[in-house]
């Protein structure tokens, strides 16, 4: 095996547990709420808890955690998200002890995707784009395959308790495989404290303005289809649960297509330009999923708004490699931070919009982030010295 791929071996299924965990909370959505007594008002709260979670993970990775070597991070998170989700499962019985099970479960979540993004920022300074989306391919992967394997299982009777417990023990598996690999470490990590948040800023406040705008509305867009895809399949055409599973599966296609297709094309077109296309056909194809007359079409549209979204992640988050030396990993935490922040505020709020105002409202909103991270890819561009193509 290459040695450089056996230094970064442990990344690629890393993303894809985080993949299998963060994609499931959509489509098993619907049974949490019909077990536990929870209103469609309250739904997006089961999410909060988890995408809280990502945001002090990632808060305390970065203020307290520097001096950890990355493999053991990757431990860490794997064992925190692999209780949490155990919790979940086996020991839930209200919104509240469901909410903290996900808190648990988001925060070693956050500890193994951040160290991802900070290790091929630090790591790889040329083809940064294109490395970033092969990693992002496995995640990718993970989101594609669950669902289909969650609708099956769904079907044959298995309950969401079951499979969340599987899942922890799955995600704790893991984390005894980390041991056994090797990884290298990051250079350069520190503590951060506000000083280095700003002087990080300071060195190219366009670009950390672009990336952290961009981050903010992009992983919010994309978090709130793959969280209420299923339960809008569910309420607003009737679906079985192996086909609102299936909408997810095929936003998720759609996503790991995109990213094995633009991929090339960030070697001839300036990376920005393809994110601005990609927000663009996202604020499309995410409406046209809300507005769709029949399954089908709606079905179709999902796919299509998952090559939207494709390559979003990567290209964003590839940015902050153009940071020197330690501020690369400053940039990729921020850039991670402000996803985690947008993925509680964009799911939340469609659950109170689509109580009051109808389900296609409610997800037809996806819109709106999408174009603002479309304005954001304007902003990236101008603050990473690109000239356009």
């Amino acid at each position: 095996m290459d040695s450089r791929l056996r230094q970064r071996l442990p990344l690629y299924p890393s993303q894809f547990i985080c993949a299998v965990t963060m994609v499931s909370l959509g489509p098993l959505l619907d049974a949490m709420m019909r077990e536990l007594g929870i209103p469609l008002r309250q739904g997006g709260l089961v999410p909060v808890g988890f995408f809280l979670g990502q945001v002090i993970g990632i808060v305390v990775l970065n203020t307290h955690l520097a001096k950890m070597p990355a493999k053991w991070a990757l431990v860490a998170g794997a064992t925190l998200q692999g209780v949490g989700l155990v919790a979940a499962g086996a020991g839930s019985w209200n919104l509240s002890s469901l909410f903290a099970a996900y808190l648990v479960a988001g925060t070693g979540w956050a500890l193994i995707n951040t160290i991802g993004w900070m290790w091929i920022t630090a790591h790889v300074k040329t083809g940064t784009a294109a490395a970033a989306l092969v990693m992002a391919l496995f995640f990718s992967m993970g989101m594609t395959l669950t669902p289909l394997v969650l609708g099956l299982i769904i079907d044959l009777g298995l309950t969401w308790r079951w499979i969340v417990a599987v899942e922890g023990i799955v995600s704790l598996l893991f984390s005894l495989t980390f041991v056994a690999l090797p990884l290298q470490d990051i250079p350069g990590r520190r503590n951060v404290r506000l000083p280095h948040v700003r002087q990080t800023a300071a060195a190219s406040p366009r670009l950390f303005l672009g990336i952290v705008g961009a981050s903010f509305m992009y992983v919010g867009a994309e978090a709130n289809l793959e969280i209420w895809l299923p339960k809008f399949q569910l309420d607003v055409f009737g679906a079985s649960d192996a086909w609102a599973s299936v909408s997810v599966a095929l936003f998720c296609l759609g996503i790991t297509a995109g990213r094995l297709g633009l991929r090339p094309l960030t070697y001839r077109y300036s990376p920005s330009r393809i994110l601005l296309a990609c927000a663009l056909t996202l604020a499309v194809t995410a409406t046209g999923v809300a507005l769709a007359n029949t399954q089908t079409v709606s079905l179709v549209l999902s796919t299509a708004a998952g090559l939207g979204a494709s390559a979003s992640f990567g290209i964003i988050g590839s940015y902050s490699g153009r940071f020197p030396a330690w501020q690369s990993a400053v940039a990729s935490s921020v850039f991670v931070f402000a996803g985690g922040v947008g993925s509680i505020v964009f799911p939340y709020l469609t659950g109170p919009i689509a109580s009051a105002g109808g389900f296609r409202l409610a997800l037809a909103m996806t819109a709106v982030p999408a174009l603002a991270y479309a304005a954001f890819s304007l902003v990236i561009r101008a603050g990473s010295g690109e000239k356009p193509q």
